[in-house]
């Protein structure tokens, strides 16, 4: 049995909270109020803190993708199994540095949103284990600590170039400066390209929340900057699985597309409450610029102009010899668009896109 501080006390069961241990209602005080942090932690906490760690984000993992039996690459073969069949376990190890424990002593004697003593880390001092775990403490954050000025966290370092984060949330991260661009280097080979595997299905859900949520905006400048955000971490992680070789990293795109392109798909869904012709606007407004209204469909249609980009992945694929290198993984990608129907998937998104042009 381990005794701890008060301090210490609340730092774990914030850290439960961000591994989903703990429910969100008694996370909350504790993000309210600021606790003095102590000059060091006692052992006995430093000992419950790595065994949280270790099998906290390991159970994550598990449970949202990492169990389910899929096929990826592995080298320049394609391998099938769960995530731990696929990989060994002894090669799927994470490591955490003092930059999660700094963290959480941070995160339980600060809000999130505090100025004075705010906590900076440079994306590339931090170990895959330390972005995972932010990854999800983010995803914690953003349901719990609106109030306390967690949106501050998403505009600097190591949070605003965490590019799992931006993957996964990009409505968070439209006010991020434009020189911020997301580092995918760690997320597309060795243990990152794995961990990508295994959030493959919560991946797919988000791009799906994020779609579906357009329907709901009314104001064009929100749907552009949501559509710039898109567009940023689209084209920069696609890029980044070109040059490692790792399309099949993109599989959670075409699950998203299979369900949100499906033959109910119409124009609305992303843009019913967007310049409806019977739409009063505000006395003396002046009615919005063609050309503005183009760049809010242009916006809006981010993710559905995406398919043509995975579409050329496709013919390029074709193209792979048999005795040619990347044949294993163009052949896993030509199966992965046979299998969402990616052409019809392609039609119905370029009808939409043509339907909702202001100049046609």
């Amino acid at each position: 049995m381990h005794s701890v501080g008060r301090f210490e006390a609340n730092l774990l069961r914030l850290l439960w909270y961000f591994l989903r241990r703990e429910p969100l209602e008694r996370a909350l005080p504790l993000l309210e109020k600021r606790c003095a942090a102590p000059s060091c932690l006692q052992r006995p906490a430093i000992r419950l803190i790595q065994d949280t760690l270790a099998k906290g984000c390991v159970f994550l993992l598990a449970q949202r993708g990492g169990w389910r039996r899929e096929r990826f690459l592995r080298g320049e073969c394609v391998v099938e199994g769960r995530l731990w069949e696929r990989t060994p376990p002894t090669e799927l190890g994470l490591r955490f540095s003092a930059h999660t424990l700094n963290f959480l002593i941070w995160i339980t004697a600060n809000h999130p949103g505090d100025t004075a003593h705010p906590w900076r880390v440079q994306e590339e001092e931090l170990t895959l284990g330390d972005r995972l775990f932010l990854y999800f403490a983010h995803e914690g954050l953003r349901n719990a600590a609106a109030e306390l000025g967690a949106a501050r966290l998403r505009t600097q370092e190591p949070f605003v170039r965490h590019a799992l984060c931006w993957l996964a949330f990009p409505e968070d991260f439209t006010a991020a400066p434009a020189s911020a661009k997301p580092n995918f280097a760690p997320w597309t080979s060795g243990i990152g390209a794995c961990l990508l595997e295994a959030l493959q299905p919560e991946l797919a859900r988000r791009w799906i929340a994020v779609e579906s949520h357009k329907q709901c905006l009314a104001d064009p400048q929100a749907v552009r900057v949501l559509g710039l955000a898109q567009e940023r971490v689209l084209t920069a992680f696609l890029d980044a699985l070109e040059q490692a070789g790792r399309r099949d990293l993109a599989r959670f795109l075409l699950q998203a597309a299979a369900l949100l392109l499906g033959s109910h798909a119409h124009a609305d869904m992303w843009t019913a409450q967007l310049f409806s012709p019977l739409r009063s606007r505000a006395a003396g407004e002046k009615r919005e610029r063609i050309a503005e209204r183009a760049a809010t469909y242009q916006a809006a249609t981010v993710f559905l102009r995406t398919l043509d980009r995975l579409q050329k992945w496709e013919r390029q694929a074709r193209g792979v010899g048999y005795f040619e290198e990347g044949y294993a993984a163009s052949q896993l990608w030509k199966a992965d668009w046979e299998q969402v129907q990616g052409e019809r998937l392609l039609e119905r998104a370029r009808a939409l896109v043509r339907q909702l042009d202001p100049m046609r």
